[in-house]
């Protein structure tokens, strides 16, 4: 999905180990540059100045206010995986202010705020985006709270999961991806929903967004406990979106014959349906709420921005890390770790 960085002129940032101001090495830079952060390799950001994006016609020049850091951008950042080249200028949940139009964009205009779809080079100052992948941002929610991406994948799983009302639905891991889920699902019309997690503060977040129970599974036997809450039933809809062999299987468990098996979350990597005589079995109607053509993923993220827009989701309380674009590969190691209280972290430039 991210192109492999093509060779430019550059300055380097280096950086003095993980902490610290960066030191220059080179020329100062120009106007016409910006910095960005270019992947060398696992665990090895490094700041560049590189020329500023030019404009096509039906492009905006954005300066980049925030840049969310993906979990499925973690494996680049993390080990060097077989076939991926280095470097890599990643980064793709933007948002800023546009700073410049091409000659035929004609519904966007200098000093609009934006969120954008692109592919990568937003860990930096500047991007190029074309005019039907941007959408505005009302001007009382933060740069840092309007990232159109996640917020379209979100949309988009809710939507193919065709959630019927009052259906009673379980998500299976409460992160920044499923709590988006979980305000999309109580738009929906779903009647009982119950969050699965194994942290604490999570589920605390969870019901503070809208979910009827909570489940710890560290704390005793899930599938009882959702059952319980369902007065003795399993679920209509399931929702996996914790990425993990784990909640993969946990989420099978939970839900009712012929129900929606909603497979959400991110799987890098080999993952095995440990019981599929039993999927086939119980019928599930099983959902890949995973996307890859460019109309649908703009069409959810138009949906979705209007949802923001409108107050129907409150991205405040997930938006936790916050980091400048020197402190990057901070930013990836607090996504990787996951302290507690963690849901997020962002990249902001002031």
């Amino acid at each position: 999905m991210y192109g492999v960085l093509s060779p430019v002129p550059s300055v380097h940032l280096h950086q003095r180990g993980d902490r610290g101001n960066p030191t220059w090495k080179g020329s100062t830079v120009l106007e016409k540059d910006m910095r960005a952060a270019i992947l060398y390799g696992p665990r090895d950001f490094r700041i560049e100045v590189r020329p500023r994006p030019r404009i096509e016609k039906e492009e905006c020049l954005v300066r980049v206010r925030a840049c969310g850091v993906c979990h499925s951008e973690l494996h680049q950042w993390e080990v060097k995986e077989p076939g991926l080249e280095y470097p890599r200028f990643i980064g793709h949940e933007v948002s800023g202010e546009i700073i410049d139009a091409g000659a035929s964009v004609r519904d966007f205009r200098k000093g609009d705020r934006v969120a954008v779809w692109t592919e990568s080079g937003g860990y930096a100052e500047e991007v190029a985006v074309r005019f039907d992948r941007i959408f505005p941002v009302h001007p009382d929610i933060p740069f840092a709270q309007a990232l159109a991406e996640p917020i379209s994948c979100a949309t988009n799983g809710v939507i193919r999961s065709r959630i019927g009302l009052n259906d009673s639905v379980v998500l299976v891991g409460a992160g920044f991806m499923g709590l988006i889920l979980l305000q999309e699902i109580r738009a929906a019309g779903a009647g009982r929903i119950i969050a699965v997690d194994v942290r604490d503060t999570m589920l605390e977040l969870a019901r503070r967004l809208g979910a009827d129970a909570v489940v710890n599974p560290l704390r005793g036997d899930a599938v009882a406990a959702v059952e319980k809450e369902l007065g003795g039933g399993k679920a209509d809809v399931v929702f996996e979106a914790g990425g993990m062999q784990e909640t993969l299987d946990l989420a099978a468990d939970l839900c009712r014959m012929e129900g929606k098996l909603v497979l959400f979350g991110y799987h890098p990597g080999p993952r095995q349906i440990k019981h599929f005589g039993y999927w086939n079995w119980m019928a599930f109607d099983i959902v890949n709420a995973h996307f890859r053509e460019l109309n649908v993923i703009l069409n959810g993220a138009r949906i979705g921005m209007a949802l923001l827009n409108a107050g129907r989701i409150d991205m405040g309380p997930l938006i936790t890390h916050r980091f400048p674009l020197e402190a990057v590969n901070e930013a990836f190691a607090a996504s990787r770790e996951k302290p507690v209280g963690f849901v997020k972290s962002v990249i902001v430039f002031d």
